[in-house]
């Protein structure tokens, strides 16, 4: 579980006039976002990304006495699908009839609690008005945000609601939908460990004399009568493990005769 706390706001945390006075500003300050609870810690200090204006006039209450918005938001990536962000905007309206002080909000990742965020002091809210907050995110899926809220100048965590989240990642999906369109296995390969897609190859089992005729990898069978070697094309297009291959351009080389002692290659 990642622990976080994020920047404290200048609110009161009791139910002073002075207090009401600054909920009131709150409140009449809908259109300007809130800063975001979390700086993100990029390279070059860029800025960060501004929250959608939310017409709170527009959000109608329900029974609850704080309505919590489900979001949908898609992740910026830097490397197709890889190296990815995005900051979660969240808004959850005051439908009650009195002040709210908002003071925790939880993220769950398949049941499990990913991130927690404290608020001290706490936001203090008017009735009819939105708390606002932002959540940098990194990885795709369904989350489930939980927002704590009580009376202020109340004791414990008070009341909760909660909003779905879903976070899309358009580039993985699409390279996820290539890889079933070509039968393949979507798992990690290589030296870095990546998540990518290894192929069915459409020329499996073809003889082959050089690993520029396959899809995949030419797998060494023998030598002929020339020296020449000889394969057969693999059934992916990735081969791991350490086998014996015909090389690339091999067919180019003169073959020696009587042919050399075949060493395996070791690919990951």
């Amino acid at each position: 579980m990642r622990t976080r706390t994020p920047l404290s706001r200048l609110r009161p945390s009791n139910p002073s006039a002075l207090g009401i006075f600054f909920g009131l500003l709150a409140g009449l300050s809908l259109s300007t976002p809130p800063p975001s609870a979390l700086a993100r810690g990029k390279a070059g200090g860029a800025a960060e990304k501004p929250t959608p204006k939310v017409d709170i006039k527009s959000l109608k209450c329900q029974d609850d006495p704080v309505r919590f918005l489900p979001r949908e938001v898609k992740l910026a990536c830097k490397d197709e699908y890889r190296d990815c962000d995005a900051d979660i905007p969240l808004v959850a309206k005051n439908c009650s009839k009195e002040f709210l002080e908002f003071v925790k909000l939880e993220m769950f990742e398949q049941n499990r609690r990913s991130l927690v965020l404290e608020f001290s002091p706490p936001s203090i809210i008017p009735p009819g008005a939105a708390w606002q907050e932002k959540v940098p995110w990194s990885t795709s899926g369904d989350l489930q945000a939980v927002v704590y809220f009580r009376p202020p100048g109340s004791g414990g965590t008070g009341e909760s609601a909660s909003a779905e989240v879903k976070v899309k990642n358009a580039g993985l999906e699409a390279a996820q939908a290539a890889c079933q369109r070509c039968n393949g296995t979507w798992g990690k390969f290589g030296v870095n460990n990546k998540e990518r897609c290894d192929c069915k190859t459409k020329d499996a089992g073809k003889k082959c004399l050089d690993g520029d005729e396959c899809q995949g990898e030419c797998l060494f069978d023998t030598y002929d009568l020339k020296g020449r070697e000889i394969g057969h094309c693999s059934d992916n297009e990735r081969v791991r493990g350490c086998v014996n291959i015909v090389a690339k351009g091999q067919s180019k080389i003169p073959p020696t005769n009587p042919p050399p002692r075949k060493l395996p290659t070791c690919l990951d």
